[in-house]
């Protein structure tokens, strides 16, 4: 653990074979003896949470389970899961030539319409936990019937074999390029101009009729720089959506 803690430059590293989630055996590091890209990371989960408590299936040996402390922003969600599904889309590209990454509002990264990673984020006090969760290898016995139709990994969208360590250490480093560039407007609580454009470049809900949790059914219409999504009504108006869930309209 050690040397990989050195190649990726982070101050503290623990790497498990089973965990309960990630997050919370970050969390409680975090009480103790926090330092910003703390990492710690399992090869399988036996009580992994995406938002909203859903179970997130992470069976041994499929995937990247990932939780990193981040200093905690000033700036309400959704706003904390897109800068880390940006590093995310980043990373996945760097691994993948010619892949084009998107993110779905608010916390998802998808290939080809099938989704590859989620995240889910996490107040610590003056620490925020970002949970990644990347799957690489499609399960042996496949995804759960809930989540089939959705679900994918890069082994099936990106052709490629991948060991965990190559996405985390990637990942890590665009995840330290994309908090550098958001720190000077963590005040303003917005992302930067750049990173704010290129959200709305990877938004894969643009155009498409969805419905959500926050307000109802509508036409998705691009992510403001605050993070919410804007959701235009039927009569024209338009609203931010700033919580919950969204699916097809």
């Amino acid at each position: 653990m050690r040397a990989w803690a050195e190649v990726w430059g982070v101050p503290f590293l623990e790497i498990h074979r089973r965990v309960g989630s990630t997050n919370d055996q970050l969390m409680g590091i975090a009480e103790v003896k926090g330092a910003s890209f703390s990492v710690v990371i399992a090869d399988e989960q036996t009580a992994g949470r995406g938002r909203a408590g859903t179970r997130w299936h992470s069976p041994a040996g499929s995937g990247l389970l990932m939780s990193v402390l981040l200093p905690a922003l000033s700036a309400p969600d959704p706003y904390a899961p897109l800068i880390v599904g940006l590093a995310v889309a980043r990373a996945v590209e760097t691994l993948a030539d010619g892949v084009r990454a998107q993110i779905k509002w608010p916390n998802d990264v998808f290939i080809e319409g099938g989704k590859v990673a989620g995240i889910l984020c996490e107040s610590a006090g003056e620490w925020m936990v970002a949970g990644i969760g990347v799957n690489i290898r499609t399960p042996v016995e496949g995804f759960p019937p809930e989540i089939a139709d959705r679900a994918s990994s890069l082994e099936e969208t990106c052709r490629l074999t991948l060991a965990p360590n190559q996405v985390a250490g990637v990942l890590i480093s665009e995840l330290r390029t994309v908090k550098a560039l958001v720190d000077d407007f963590r005040p303003l609580g917005r992302l930067p101009s750049g990173l704010h454009e290129e959200l709305r470049s990877r938004d894969a809900l643009s155009g498409f009729l969805v419905m959500t949790q926050q307000e109802g059914g509508g036409v998705a219409r691009g992510i403001d720089e605050r993070g919410a999504l804007i959701l235009e009504r039927d009569d024209g108006s338009r609203v931010r959506v700033v919580s919950g869930s969204v699916t097809p309209g």
